[in-house]
């Protein structure tokens, strides 16, 4: 098996690999169509099993509908939209012509989509199949809607207040030995409301395991990585999909991730794509191309 972090920065492109069989884990911006063509042609790839979008973010659907365009794409996992952000994608503050123009395009993709490839919700199932090998998929429930609903919490019922981060799923992979955690852009805050608390928390308690290969949740940003939870993951390698200038100078996450193991291996995918190779006998090695 091969995981395939296309080089970015702010995005997330991740394909997975087991020999002539691809799958994707979220698809960049627009903009980066041809470079994901260009690397599924380097990889003589024409089909693809299936497409998993983490949340309903343009650095993650992005480049989806040119995708099923030119591609035969069996499946695509998608999570409707909240049409309950209360920031954009980029973090300025949302307002209903932007809630109404994302519900938009959330339709029209979906109806893209389904006139080339399987449309599946992914608040309906909790694993997907990648040629014999399980991905578990952790808070694929609209949590944002579930909490918008809840008459139990005044401070958040009927209230705009969650950015549509919350609503990402993350992706657990147990592959020949090896344990895989693909963050998407899961938060890890304190929050009022049980099911915004420390998100990737529960999912680590849940999990309760260490972790060999961390994608780093939302860019390597804060609030996404307590200290509670890496120690319980005790990442061994982290790939964040940012460049370093950020990482130094706005974020913590370097020494958050050296805190909870000081023998961690961190890559970034700003300059290079990043190929980790997973052997039979359960032995990691990456290259940067």
């Amino acid at each position: 098996m091969k995981l395939h972090f296309l080089k970015t920065t702010w995005s997330d492109i991740i394909i997975l690999q087991d020999n002539n069989k691809v799958a994707l884990i979220d698809t960049g911006f627009a903009d980066q169509f041809e470079q994901i063509k260009d690397y599924l042609d380097k990889i003589n790839i024409k089909n693809i099993s299936f497409i998993l979008l983490t949340h309903f973010h343009r650095d993650h659907y992005g480049s989806i509908s040119k995708l099923v365009n030119n591609y035969n794409v069996e499946k695509v996992y998608f999570k409707n939209y909240s049409n309950l952000d209360k920031t954009t994608a980029w973090g300025t503050l949302a307002d209903d012509e932007y809630r109404n123009k994302e519900r938009k395009k959330c339709d029209n993709l979906k109806k893209i989509i389904n006139k080339k490839s399987e449309l599946i919700n992914v608040e309906n199932i909790n694993e997907i199949n990648f040629n014999g090998y399980i991905l578990k998929i952790y808070k694929n429930n609209n949590l944002i809607k579930e909490i918008y609903e809840d008459k139990n919490y005044s401070d958040t019922y009927h209230k705009i207040r969650y950015n549509e981060n919350l609503n990402s799923i993350a992706v657990f992979m147990k592959i020949n030995g090896v344990n895989i955690l693909l963050g998407g852009d899961i938060t890890d805050m304190q929050d009022e409301h049980p099911k915004a608390n420390y998100v990737n928390y529960q999912i680590a308690t849940t999990i309760n395991e260490e972790i060999d290969i961390y994608k780093v949740p939302h860019h390597g940003t804060n609030y996404c990585n307590s200290t509670k939870t890496l120690n319980i993951y005790k990442p061994k390698l982290a790939i964040i999909t940012n460049g370093i200038d950020y990482l130094e100078n706005e974020s913590s996450i370097f020494e958050d991730l050296k805190r909870a193991n000081k023998n961690i291996k961190i890559l970034l995918t700003e300059n290079n794509n990043i190929v980790v190779n997973i052997s039979k006998d359960g032995s990691i090695n990456y290259e940067e191309n």
